[in-house]
C-alpha cells in the first residue's frame, strides 16, 4: 500500500524530484533508478554517499545536493519540489544546510533507519529496502511523465552552476595552480574504473563540483560524520580490490595517515593521492576571514615536501605549483604502478565552488 500511495503522488506531482542515497547505490539500484529516470523523466539529486547511483553525466542528474559540495540546481530542485522521493536515504542537516532549505512540498522517505520519522515532518516513510521498493514502484509509475515546464526551469539553474564552474577554472593564481583547473582536468582523465576517496575540508569542493562519478559507488566519502583522514586508507582499500584508488585529501588531513605510504609501498599498492596544499586549515581560516574580523590565528601553517617524502617512503611524488604542470603531473601519476602522491600547490584565498544562497544559512 506504500508503494501504491508513492506511485499516486508522482502522477499528481507537477515537480518531482529524486534523493538518491546510499541504500540504493548498487549495481541492481542503479540499474533500476536508470530506468525510472529514462522512462519518467524524474530529475534525481544524490546525497554525498549517493554519487553514482545515477552516471552523472546523464542529463537529469543534478548532482550531490546539500552543503560542502551541493551543485545550485540540485538544492534548488530540491527546495521548489512538490513531491521529494528520499530513496535509500532521508533529509540530513547535511542536505538541508543545518534544516534551514527544506522543500516546499511533500516529503517521503524510504529507509531502513527507524528513526527517520522522528526526525521531521514526512509526508510519508516506509521502513523498508529501498531498491526493493524501487522494483515495485518501477510498474506502476509507466504512464508518468515529467511535465517539461519543470526541466525547463531546472535548467536555468544549471546554467548558472556550469558559469560558476568555468569562471572557477579560468582563474589565474600567481605562484599557485588553479584546484579548479586541476581537478576538471583530472575528470578528463580519470580512467573508467576510477575510485575516488575524499576527506573532509574545503579541498573536498573541487572534488564534488569537477569529478564526475559514472558508476555506483565510484565516488566515497565519510560525508556525514566529516572524518578527516578517511580518503587515503579508502582509496588505499580501492586499490587492493583492483581499481584505481584516487585519494583526494586537504593537507591537515593527509598528515593524519601519512604514515601509511609505508604500508603502501611495503604491500605494493599503487594507490594515488592528490594533496590539496593550501597550508592551512581553511574552512577555519575562511570562517576567521569572513565571520571574525579578518582576524587570522592559528590557522596558516607550513608544511614538508610532500612529493620528498613520498620518495622518502619508497613511493613517487611530484609537486604542481603553476597551471602549465597539471596535465603532465596527472599522466605521470596515472601511469604509475607505485604508489604515487601528487602535492598541489594552491592559494589559501583560491575560488572553491559552492552555493552561498543556501550555505549562508548554516
Amino acid at each position: 500500500s506504500e508503494v501504491e500511495k508513492v506511485a499516486r503522488m508522482l502522477k499528481e506531482s507537477k515537480r518531482p524530484v529524486i534523493l538518491a542515497g546510499m541504500g540504493i547505490n548498487c549495481n541492481e539500484g542503479s540499474r533500476l533508478l536508470t530506468e525510472i529516470v529514462d522512462r519518467c523523466r524524474i530529475p534525481v539529486a544524490t546525497t554525498g554517499n549517493g554519487r553514482g547511483v545515477i552516471d552523472e553525466e546523464h542529463e537529469l542528474c543534478l548532482g550531490r545536493a546539500g552543503f560542502g559540495g551541493g551543485s545550485i540546481h540540485a538544492d534548488n530542485a530540491i527546495l521548489h519540489s512538490d513531491l521529494l522521493l528520499c530513496l535509500g536515504c532521508q533529509l540530513s542537516d547535511v542536505t538541508t544546510y543545518g534544516y534551514n532549505w527544506m522543500p516546499e512540498g511533500r516529503i517521503v522517505a524510504v529507509t531502513l533507519d527507524r528513526e527517520a520519522g522522528s526526525k521531521i515532518a514526512y509526508t510519508l516513510v516506509s521502513y523498508c529496502d529501498a531498491v526493493d521498493f524501487l522494483k515495485k514502484l518501477a510498474s506502476k509509475i509507466d504512464d508518468y511523465r515529467v511535465p517539461e515546464d519543470w526541466l525547463k526551469e531546472i535548467e536555468t539553474w544549471r546554467k548558472s552552476w556550469v558559469e560558476m564552474l568555468k569562471w572557477a577554472a579560468d582563474e589565474k593564481y600567481e605562484g599557485f595552480a588553479n584546484p579548479s583547473l586541476f581537478f576538471k582536468k583530472l575528470n578528463e582523465a580519470l580512467p573508467p574504473n576510477a575510485v575516488v576517496a575524499a576527506g573532509q575540508g574545503m579541498h573536498v569542493l573541487y572534488a564534488q563540483a569537477f569529478l564526475k562519478a559514472r558508476r555506483s559507488r565510484s565516488y566515497i566519502a565519510a560525508t556525514n560524520h566529516g572524518a578527516m583522514g578517511f580518503g587515503f586508507p579508502a582509496a588505499m582499500a580501492a586499490s587492493l580490490l583492483g581499481y584505481t584508488g584516487i585519494s583526494v585529501v586537504g593537507d591537515g588531513e593527509f598528515m593524519m595517515t601519512v604514515q601509511d605510504l609505508e604500508t603502501a609501498v611495503r604491500e605494493k599498492i599503487p594507490v594515488k593521492v592528490v594533496v590539496v596544499n593550501d597550508n592551512s586549515y581553511r574552512v577555519l581560516y575562511f570562517r576567521q576571514k569572513l565571520q571574525k574580523g579578518g582576524r587570522i590565528y592559528g590557522t596558516l601553517h607550513s608544511n614538508p615536501d610532500f612529493a620528498r617524502l613520498a620518495e622518502i617512503f619508497g613511493a613517487e611524488g611530484v609537486t604542481v605549483s603553476s597551471d602549465s604542470e597539471v596535465e603532465k603531473a596527472i599522466k605521470a601519476m596515472l601511469q604509475s604502478e607505485k604508489p604515487f602522491v601528487l602535492d598541489l600547490h594552491i592559494s589559501p584565498d583560491s575560488f572553491a565552488p559552492f552555493n552561498a544562497e543556501a550555505s549562508v544559512r548554516m
